[in-house]
């Protein structure tokens, strides 16, 4: 009796323990997906319209080898959520423009940041309308309706 008690005790501790890491874990998502479907639809900042912002803002590269802009802060995009990067970005004010190269690299970060709760994000693109689609619809033509 007393072992299968032993065995019951030490699985909800284990449970537990389980439990505690996960809800004390720093890099856990705070925003549940109603929150993140909500921001405003213009989280896309073109190049060209950089120079009319009014408010005061700052350039995160995500590609710390090829940096473009002077005066932006470099942090490559696979150290972004270590310590010391998370401080530095919760330390700034005004906007945050967050740029890569490839503009799906700065949405993944885009939504992690926002997921953290980090206000101001957004994303900073070479074009002045990034989502617009390029290519003309062609069906798949390799599978054939006989």
């Amino acid at each position: 009796m007393k072992k299968n008690i032993t065995w019951i005790l030490g699985v909800l501790l284990l449970l537990l323990v389980l439990v505690l890491v996960r809800t004390f874990n720093p890099n856990l998502f705070k925003r549940n997906v109603s929150e993140a479907l909500a921001t405003p639809s213009e989280v896309t900042v073109s190049v060209q319209e950089l120079n009319g912002l009014q408010d005061s803002c700052l350039i995160v590269e995500l590609d710390a080898e090829n940096q473009r802009f002077p005066n932006s802060l470099a942090i490559p995009f696979n150290q972004l959520l270590q310590k010391e990067n998370k401080e530095k970005l919760s330390s700034l004010d005004g906007k945050i423009l967050l740029y890569s190269a490839d503009i799906s690299t700065s949405s993944k970060a885009w939504v992690i940041l926002n997921q953290l709760e980090f206000e101001g994000l957004y994303i900073l693109s070479d074009e002045e309308n990034p989502e617009e689609l390029k290519y003309k619809f062609q069906p798949d033509t390799t599978i054939r309706l006989e």
